[in-house]
């Protein structure tokens, strides 16, 4: 039984960790991770089918603020993912494709508001 130990030992000396020493390294994110949610307020026709959907009430839908009811005059989802469990039904609803979930997996916060979405127009580039 003893002589059985050694060579694995050994073996296991020289082989390659199994962890990584995060956050300095990481492990590739596999395609279909359901991270942060991200969605394109201008593909959204403010169905509502997202928050009919949400098994944990994650997903609410508001009005735009004042500055953007000219352009935006519907109401859009605000996501809190402090209640959302991922399942992604949100995305897989979506009749028009606005809603999709990213690889981001950096979403731990001591503070809780940070965590809610609120709709936005998207930044222009310029």
């Amino acid at each position: 039984m003893k002589t059985d130990v050694i060579p694995k030992l050994i073996r296991n000396l020289f082989s390659k960790p199994m962890t990584v020493r995060f956050p300095h390294e990481s492990i590739p994110i596999p395609d279909g991770y359901r991270g942060e949610h991200e969605y394109d307020i201008d593909k959204c026709i403010s169905c509502g089918l997202c928050a009919k959907i949400c098994p944990n009430r994650a997903i609410e839908m508001v009005e735009m603020p004042e500055e953007y009811k000219d352009k935006y005059p519907k109401k859009y989802p605000k996501i809190d993912l402090g209640k959302c469990c991922f399942c992604a039904l949100c995305r897989d609803i979506c009749p028009t494709g606005a809603m999709k979930l990213t690889k981001n997996f950096f979403l731990s916060t001591f503070d809780s508001s940070t965590t809610i979405k609120y709709p936005s127009p998207k930044k222009e580039e310029g």
